[in-house]
C-alpha cells in the first residue's frame, strides 16, 4: 500500500516488472487510482512515465484472452492499494495473533512528487494473518554547517556536491528511493565531482591523518565504535538466534545489545 498516489510511487519499474511477472500469480491494481493520471502522463519525465504506464497497463481490464486465462488460473495474487496509511493492527481475541489491519484513506494536497497525503475520516479494514513491517529510513543532519532538508531527509547538493571538498551520495543525496544500481551511479557521479574539483584546484591535496584521527576523536568524545570484527560478532549472533526459530537470522533491534555483543 502507498500513502500517496501512483504519481508519487517510490519503487522502480524493474521492481514492479518483477512482481508483474511472478509465475502463478496475478497482479491487482485498481483503475480508479489512475483516474487523473492520463491528464498529466505526457508531461512526465521518461522514467516516471514508463513506470506509470506499466502500472496503468497492469490495472487495465483490456487484456488479451491469454493473459485473462493466466490470471484466472493463478493460485496467488498481490495487490497494490494507493491512498492508504496503516493506523491500527487488529489482534485476535486472545491477543496472540493478527487478524487484520485498519487503514486510513487519504487524499492528496499539491501536485507531483511533492504532493502530501492528508488523511480523511474514511477507514478500511483488510483481513490478514501476517503483517511485515517496512523498517523505513530517514537521514539525519550531521552538522549545523551542512544545509539539511528535514522534510525530505536530504542534504542540499548539486549532483552530489555540497561544496568543494564536501560531497554526498545515495539516500542522503536524493531520498530513500531506487535500487543498488542507483546508489552505485550516485557514487560514480560523486567520484567525478571530486576529480573535477581536484583538477580545478578547489580541494587541498595535502595528506590528512584519516581513520586514526577520526577514531581518536571519537574515543575522546566517548563514542563507542564497531570494528569489522565487532560486526562479525553481531552477524554470528543474529544467525545463531535465527537457527532457533528456523530462520536465516533473527535481527537484533536493541542498539545497546548490539554494541555489547560487538565489544565482547
Amino acid at each position: 500500500m502507498g500513502r500517496r498516489g501512483p504519481l508519487q510511487a517510490a519503487f522502480t519499474i524493474k521492481e514492479l516488472r518483477e512482481l508483474v511477472k511472478l509465475p502463478d500469480c496475478r497482479s491487482v491494481l485498481h483503475g480508479e487510482d489512475f483516474a487523473e493520471v492520463p491528464n498529466v502522463l505526457a508531461g512526465l519525465p521518461r522514467p516516471r512515465k514508463r513506470l506509470t504506464e506499466l502500472m496503468m497497463q497492469t490495472a487495465s481490464t483490456n487484456i488479451t484472452k491469454q493473459e485473462s486465462e493466466r490470471q484466472r488460473l493463478s493460485s496467488r495474487e498481490w495487490e497494490l492499494k494507493f491512498f492508504r496509511s496503516p493506523c491500527k493492527v487488529l489482534p485476535s481475541g486472545d491477543g496472540q495473533r493478527v487478524t487484520g489491519i485498519e487503514l486510513k484513506i487519504n487524499r492528496l494536497e499539491g501536485l507531483g512528487e511533492t504532493a502530501k497525503a492528508v488523511e480523511t475520516d474514511e477507514r478500511e479494514v483488510i483481513d490478514c494473518g501476517m503483517i511485515l513491517r517496512s523498517i523505513g529510513y530517514q537521514s539525519i543532519p550531521i552538522s549545523t554547517d551542512v544545509p539539511f532538508d528535514v522534510h525530505r531527509g536530504t542534504i542540499a547538493n548539486e549532483n552530489g556536491r555540497i561544496s568543494p571538498g564536501l560531497y554526498c551520495s545515495g539516500w542522503v543525496r536524493r531520498g530513500p528511493t531506487g535500487v543498488i544500481l542507483t546508489t552505485m551511479t550516485d557514487a560514480f557521479d560523486v567520484g567525478k565531482r571530486v576529480v573535477e574539483d581536484l583538477n580545478a584546484g578547489l580541494i587541498c591535496s595535502e595528506s590528512k591523518p584519516g581513520t586514526e584521527a577520526i577514531l581518536k576523536d571519537l574515543l575522546e568524545k566517548g563514542v563507542q565504535t564497531v570494528s569489522f570484527e565487532g560486526w562479525q560478532r553481531i552477524d554470528r549472533a543474529e544467525v545463531e538466534r535465527g537457527k532457533q526459530h528456523g530462520k536465516p537470522r533473527e535481527k537484533l533491534t536493541d542498539v545497546r545489545e548490539m554494541l555489547g555483543i560487538a565489544a565482547a
